[in-house]
């Protein structure tokens, strides 16, 4: 089916539309712009979520943050690639122009992030005005609680720490297991992805941190929670040496 170009760009989200071209959206819509005084709020992604809505009124709020979700990523394509390692402790093994360098992305990065920790605030504060509430998911009371290690018969069988791993992550994240390498591989719904090494950090930290990532990879996909803790659950494998590429 042929999509006309205000729907491909509101199933993209607006990624790389200017405001000045979103506000001529609403108009040629007919519809009234935005309040223009929010302060501390991203105004592009209010101008998105407004031009999504003159286009596809029908969607839920969920469906709706997916797409904000998808134009951030277009216009950041390296949001998800972290330095895995503190930036002053590779300047002491590296050239000078090198530590130069990594300095200048760890910065970026941060700028980045910064970015993204705005827009999605904006996106949780504006979904609600344009878009119905999608329903709430349904969690068990053992889902609601904090995920419990396996127990040690289990702990270096990988097919049932898979099993255990996917029993704790949201369904739109795809789990695969990578024997041979000794890593799992967490990919979102947006074909976004990263591997966790279990070869150095063991079983246990490599789960929950795939659990943990799996989660964040949910939430800026849809604006849905973990149904537990997750700042409990990073301390958990926190300060444990990092072998994620």
């Amino acid at each position: 089916m042929r999509l006309s170009v205000l729907d491909a760009q509101a199933d993209q989200g607006f990624a790389h539309v200017s405001e000045a071209a979103c506000q001529e959206v609403l108009a040629f819509k007919k519809k009234d712009l935005p309040p223009g005084d929010e302060d501390g709020q991203d105004r592009k992604t209010i101008l998105a979520i407004a031009c999504i809505a003159a286009i596809k009124p029908d969607l839920t709020d969920v469906e709706a943050a997916h797409r904000i979700n998808i134009a951030f990523i277009e216009e950041h394509p390296n949001y998800y690639g972290d330095l895995l390692i503190d930036p002053d402790s590779i300047a002491e093994v590296v050239e000078k122009t090198e530590a130069k360098q990594i300095a200048e992305r760890a910065a970026a990065t941060a700028v980045v992030r910064a970015k993204k920790t705005l827009a999605a605030q904006t996106r949780q504060t504006v979904l609600r005005r344009y878009f119905k509430q999608a329903a709430a998911m349904k969690y068990s009371a053992a889902q609601r609680k904090q995920p419990r290690w396996l127990p040690p018969r289990d702990e270096k069988n990988t097919t049932a720490i898979t099993k255990w791993i996917i029993d704790h992550t949201p369904t739109s994240v795809t789990i695969v297991c990578d024997d041979y390498n000794g890593r799992w591989r967490v990919i979102s719904a947006d074909l976004n992805w990263r591997s966790v090494s279990w070869t150095k950090r063991g079983f246990q930290n490599a789960a929950l941190e795939v659990v943990h990532q799996a989660w964040l990879y949910e939430c800026d996909s849809t604006g849905r929670s973990a149904p537990f803790d997750l700042g409990e659950l990073e301390s958990r494998f926190a300060g444990e040496s990092a072998v994620a590429t």
